[in-house]
């Protein structure tokens, strides 16, 4: 019985995770780059910049991450950074995009799942966890 509900959660996490959606990640300033876009992915299997959500309210640690623009396919192993949510319940995270909070995904608590972010070196986005003040800086190497 608790194989079957550990399961059921698992692939409830999985479908959550898989949610798609397309938001904008800030240029610098100085440079004329084209927006790019962000997803979540399934937990992430390598190693790479990471931020957990902890705390009440919830906030960001680090702040501030630097990590490779993904390409091709968003998975486990091709991503910019993750996040990892220390916390009981689910975090909705969301993305600024042209002066918008969009939501980007939801993290099941206790998960953690891989972001992919595709653009030009030195383009930035803010990430934002819902009911909190707390912002994350993203930067593309």
């Amino acid at each position: 019985m608790l194989s079957i509900r550990n399961s059921l959660g698992r692939v409830a996490a999985i479908g959550i995770l898989t949610m798609t959606a397309a938001a904008g990640f800030v240029a610098p300033a100085s440079a004329a780059v084209a927006p790019l876009t962000a997803r979540m992915a399934a937990a992430p299997s390598a190693t790479g910049p990471n931020t957990t959500i902890s705390g009440s309210p919830a906030t960001w640690h680090p702040t501030k991450l630097t990590g490779p623009p993904a390409s091709g396919t968003c998975s486990a192993k091709n991503f910019t950074f993750s996040i990892t949510n220390k916390e009981k319940v689910a975090k909705i995270i969301q993305v600024k995009s042209g002066g918008t909070k969009k939501k980007l995904g939801t993290v099941p608590a206790g998960a953690k799942v891989a972001v992919c972010g595709t653009g030009s070196k030195g383009a930035k986005a803010q990430f934002f966890i819902k009911n909190s003040k707390s912002v994350l800086t993203v930067t593309l190497s």
